[in-house]
């Protein structure tokens, strides 16, 4: 009866705030990118979590597990439409190649940090102190675009350059964050706590996760790409998408494998395939907010919010984040010809989280449980709001540097 009750409320939640978050109502500039990134579902997260209401306990939360990981999916599936091979070749490589290098060395600036911080921690396991590492890196490495586009067009006038190439970054760095949480269910399945190095074969390891996964991908693809081939009409192709999710998500679930990364690379391989990509493409944006708020609400309720060292840590965790994405773009304007008229100041355009690492901290949520990785969470998601509010000072500066 609990979990039915909780299902109930949170989809009240989501559907309800859907219409009243996102708008542009007149609000402080301080109020404004906290209220237009919904973050405030995060806090009704918390409310409803067992540290206030406990409505939805630990119990409940693994009840609505179907639930999560068919959101996770959907996230997914949408991340990985971003990703058309044949528009993403319209642009220059070298803005490919300052995507890769500037989320790379923001993800080894922060891992190496994290970990030498983590190293002081005798209570956490070495093999949880790499993993650890890098979630937390990995969702550094990811960057939004919500503070570029919440700029007026009049302050982009004369910039246009540097804010294309800015958004290519933003849109493109998320992908190296997701191939690097890969690496973690390849090297470190769920069930990490019952192993030890002395008797653990990464490479038989690697090789098993790598073949059961592929296959269950690419049998859903085969499955989707003979059912997209035929002629379907508006309802039907409702149906297909939302099985689709549904149905990867499920497999995703079993096989102990990321529901978020087996849709990413579904959506990927669609999307460069199937003719009906952009009637897709539509279905899934339609629900992406809601979505986005029920994830927020899930992660609040499992936030741990900690002792008061959570915030000095997470600004910690901040001040690095903001360093190595300072320090790429200040080396990608010095290092290429092409981009020497941009900016020295090109990284305090890519301090904006945004949702996909909110997605990948639920996602090392639910397939690692564990009071360490709450407090991880609970850290990541302080600095997230950090992030928020940092990146909103760091756009002027960049503003008045063009």
């Amino acid at each position: 009866m609990k979990i039915i009750l909780a299902f109930i409320i949170i989809i009240f939640l989501a559907f309800s705030g859907y219409h009243l978050t996102f708008r542009g109502y007149r609000l402080p500039v301080f109020a404004h990118k906290f209220y237009l990134t919904g973050t405030e579902f995060l806090f009704l997260g918390l409310l409803l979590g067992p540290q206030f209401l406990n409505l939805m306990d630990h119990k409940t939360s693994q009840g609505l597990e179907t639930l999560s990981a068919l959101l996770l999916g959907w996230i997914g599936l949408l991340f990985g439409f971003q990703f058309e091979v044949a528009k993403l070749v319209r642009f220059p490589f070298e803005f490919f190649l300052a995507a890769v290098f500037e989320s790379l060395l923001t993800f080894v600036f922060v891992f190496l940090g994290i970990f030498l911080i983590l190293w002081q921690f005798i209570y956490i396991s070495a093999p949880m102190k790499i993993i650890a590492s890098l979630i937390l890196a990995a969702a550094a490495a990811c960057t939004s675009q919500t503070g570029l586009a919440l700029l007026a067009p009049a302050k982009i006038v004369g910039r246009k350059e540097t804010f294309m190439l800015l958004r290519y970054i933003s849109s493109m760095d998320g992908l190296i964050a997701l191939l690097i949480f890969c690496l973690i269910f390849f090297f470190y399945p769920p069930g990490f706590s019952h192993f030890s190095w002395s008797n653990f074969s990464w490479l038989e390891n690697f090789l098993s996760v790598l073949f059961l996964n592929l296959g269950a991908v690419v049998g859903i693809i085969l499955i989707y790409t003979i059912l997209l081939s035929q002629r379907l009409n508006e309802n039907n192709l409702t149906a297909i998408v939302i099985a689709m999710a549904v149905l990867s998500s499920g497999i995703a679930l079993i096989i102990n494998f990321s529901p978020l990364l087996a849709n990413f690379f579904l959506g990927f391989c669609l999307v460069n395939t199937s003719k009906k990509k952009e009637r897709i493409f539509n279905m899934l944006i339609k629900i992406e907010k809601p979505v986005y708020l029920l994830i927020l609400v899930f992660l609040g309720a499992g936030w741990n919010i900690g002792s008061g060292w959570f915030f000095l840590f997470a600004a910690g965790y901040s001040i690095l984040r903001f360093s190595g994405k300072f320090l790429g773009g200040f080396i990608i304007t010095r290092l290429s010809h092409g981009f020497k008229t941009h900016p020295r100041t090109l990284g305090l355009g890519l301090i904006d989280s945004g949702g996909l690492p909110l997605a990948i901290l639920f996602d090392f949520q639910m397939r690692f449980p564990g009071e360490v990785t709450s407090q991880i969470i609970g850290l990541a998601l302080i600095a997230v709001i950090y992030n928020d509010f940092l990146s909103t000072i760091s756009i002027r500066w960049l503003l008045k540097k063009i």
